[in-house]
């Protein structure tokens, strides 16, 4: 039993301080799965809303629909608004995830190095 303690006491000690890779691992990985399901949700808000536009616009087609500044206010606030905050929000996540996982590997490479 005193040769499992010495190794957890060295694998303790080889550990980095600041954080824990299992954990940043982890972290990069919800934040990619997350970033696409964010861009699905407000993708699946701006389609909703343009069902929505159609339905309210009885017969009257979207071309008409941009010459009433009243409807592109509203067009550019419910459809286009949440579609690039949707992408924004996938690019900072997706970017986050991809810049932990570069910094476990470079973190990984120099541990290998030693």
């Amino acid at each position: 039993m005193s040769d499992n303690n010495v190794t957890q006491v060295e694998a303790e000690e080889n550990d980095p301080i600041y954080y824990n890779p299992k954990y940043l691992n982890i972290i990069s990985t919800l934040s990619g799965v997350f970033s696409w399901i964010v861009l699905a949700g407000f993708i699946g808000l701006a389609v909703g809303q343009y069902v929505i536009l159609t339905q309210l616009s009885q017969g009257t087609s979207v071309t008409e629909l941009i010459a009433n500044p009243q409807a592109l206010n509203w067009i550019y606030t419910n459809i286009v608004t949440p579609i690039l905050i949707g992408i924004v929000s996938f690019f900072v996540l997706q970017g986050a995830a991809i810049g932990l996982n570069v910094l476990l590997e470079i973190d990984f490479n120099a541990r290998e190095s030693k």
